[in-house]
């Protein structure tokens, strides 16, 4: 019931994202900023991983939900981090020309690297560092994806190991899953707070006119 409970929210918010994104850069027809087009990619890439975490919970794919939940984590530090500069719109013009954000300095002086944008992040979402180091163990090749397919392990004192190689996660328990989906839809929540924060004060985002 938790789970059904979750993915129902996160098909909600599948379904409110589009008119999250008409009211924050269609609001009172405004021109669009060059920092608009950051909230568009935001947007459509927090739908399609939002689209794809219900399809592979579904399909009972552990290992690729774990992956986009780490997505999702990327775009939401990234995002924020805009939100760490004195001139944004100058950011965003120079990061759709190609140049890395991690060649930017915060206004403290820091670059803009993943790891201090999760840093950033932990100051006010505590539990943004662990969940960043674990589902690390999903976007790139380890430890996580043998212990994932171990399947029992021989009562004491006998060396046996049994592994279950399957298309399907079976062997994780409806927490597991809860706390996947949970998690996703929290990072939605604070992609919410940003377009309003930037609908709402938009001239402390950007510095062009």
């Amino acid at each position: 019931m938790k789970l059904e409970s979750e993915l129902s929210k996160l098909e909600e918010w599948i379904a409110h994202l589009p008119k999250l994104g008409k009211e924050t850069m269609g609001h009172g027809n405004r021109p669009m900023y060059v920092l608009d087009l950051i909230f568009i990619g935001v947007l459509k890439r927090s739908m399609s991983l939002a689209m794809g975490v219900k399809t592979l919970v579904d399909n009972k794919n552990m290992i690729c939900v774990r992956a986009m939940v780490r997505m999702q984590l990327d775009t939401l530090s990234r995002l924020l981090a805009y939100t760490y500069v004195d001139n944004p719109s100058d950011v965003a013009q120079q990061v759709m020309a190609g140049k890395p954000l991690n060649k930017f300095k915060c206004r403290g002086g820091k670059n803009l690297r993943d790891g201090y944008l999760i840093d950033r992040m932990t100051e006010q979402y505590p539990w943004v560092k662990n969940v960043y180091q674990y589902t690390s163990g999903y976007v790139h090749f380890s430890e996580r994806q043998v212990f994932d397919s171990i399947q029992s392990i021989g009562s004491e004192g006998l060396e046996t190991i049994e592994f279950a190689v399957t298309r399907k996660d079976f062997g994780f328990p409806e927490d597991s899953w809860v706390e996947v989906v949970a998690c996703f839809n929290e990072m939605l929540s604070i992609v919410r707070d940003v377009f309003i924060r930037y609908r709402d004060e938009l001239d402390q985002f950007r510095s062009d006119t």
